[in-house]
């Protein structure tokens, strides 16, 4: 196992973050659309170079994956990542999409980036049962902020990059 990819309760979760081979690209495509996820070809094999973790169960077999891709901001926030995931049905199990949310936070906030850096991560919950009230109490008690609805009703939330740490002064002034 490389260091890349992280374990969770049987599942491995492989971060092929901007280097998908056209294999993991296939799989992935073929994978959304026998799910239903997705309904166009065009759109999943867009959506497959934004690939962040493979979630794979213990046999190896793709349960699911996520995504994201770096969007301009909108509001104060001069860019963000639109943050989506799919996990098959037999795959949802419990505190399995907290892992994958936040590896895939985790990995995205320590990223090196150009500035200004990335706001966050941005989370639209296209699944309804992300807008019930344990699950927004759930995000505001990990830190997401609560940013509004979109025109078709669904909440929107950022979980935001911790800001870096620098130095108060310059190397050679630390005597």
């Amino acid at each position: 196992m490389s260091a890349a990819t992280l374990q969770f309760r049987g599942y491995l979760l492989e971060n092929v973050y901007r280097i998908t081979s056209s294999e993991q690209r296939a799989e992935a495509v073929a994978f959304w659309l026998a799910q239903g996820a997705l309904a166009s070809r065009r759109e999943a094999v867009r959506r497959a170079f934004e690939i962040v973790y493979l979630v794979r169960s213990a046999g190896g077999t793709l349960a699911g994956m996520c995504t994201a891709a770096l969007r301009s901001g909108a509001r104060e926030e001069s860019s963000y990542y639109a943050f989506r995931m799919f996990l098959r049905r037999e795959d949802r199990v419990p505190y399995l999409m907290r892992a994958v949310t936040n590896a895939t936070r985790d990995f995205l906030s320590a990223l090196e980036h150009p500035e200004p850096r990335p706001a966050g991560m941005v989370i639209v919950a296209e699944n309804a049962k992300l807008m019930r009230p344990g699950i927004r109490r759930y995000f505001q008690r990990h830190g997401y902020a609560f940013r509004g609805t979109t025109s078709a009703g669904r909440d929107v939330w950022l979980a935001p990059f911790a800001p870096r740490m620098t130095r108060p002064y310059p190397d050679e002034a630390i005597g």
